[in-house]
């Protein structure tokens, strides 16, 4: 049997084990997962990445990235990364945090995480999001949640979080997740 013609024959299915099979498409529609990179800055702050800003994930030695100098404290420097220019970020300090150099698990390797916003149409090419590096303490896992499921922040926030939520990270959430710890959700393109 020819591929093509087994593929034109079986329509595509949308599967989802947590719903009958007999859902219409409507309630398949409003269960849509969103994916996250769970990381962790200064430690212990578990932060979620969005899938749709993520580009690799790597570990560079302190000697690959050049430091700038006269730049933002939280700037580590520029990595030459396939050819172009990268900018490493220091995540945490970026928030608000401690640098990763006064933080106690401190080494001479970084877990960096590159990440781009999403290709903009509506700008022309020199004006579109440049890519980033962002020093992480740790990638913990790639995980899914529904997409309503996303809570606003709020005012009560900080008494669910265990650690203090500091004054620079809160224009960079796009909201959490109630999950024990919540899951504080990073806008990849504010950052």
């Amino acid at each position: 049997m020819d591929v093509d013609a087994a593929i034109a024959a079986a329509p595509p299915t949308l599967s989802n084990p947590a719903l009958p099979s007999d859902t219409p498409p409507e309630a398949i529609a409003e269960t849509t997962e969103v994916q996250f990179l769970q990381v962790t800055v200064n430690g212990d702050l578990p932060l979620l990445l969005p899938g749709v800003n993520l580009v690799e994930i790597m570990k560079l030695s302190i000697g690959q990235v050049v430091p700038m100098f006269e730049m933002a404290p939280w700037v580590v420097g520029i990595y030459n990364w396939r050819g172009d220019m990268l900018w490493v970020a220091d995540l945490g300090h970026f928030l608000g945090f401690a640098p990763w150099y006064r933080q106690a698990e401190a080494t001479t390797r970084h877990t960096v995480v590159v990440i781009k916003p999403p290709y903009d149409s509506a700008q022309p090419a020199p004006e579109q999001p440049a890519t980033l590096g962002l020093v992480v303490s740790a990638v913990e896992a790639m995980v899914t949640y529904p997409a309503d499921a996303m809570q606003p922040l709020e005012e009560g926030l900080e008494g669910a979080i265990a650690a203090p939520i500091e004054p620079g990270l809160l224009p960079f959430l796009q909201g959490y997740y109630p999950d024990s710890p919540p899951q504080l959700v990073l806008d990849g393109t504010a950052v």
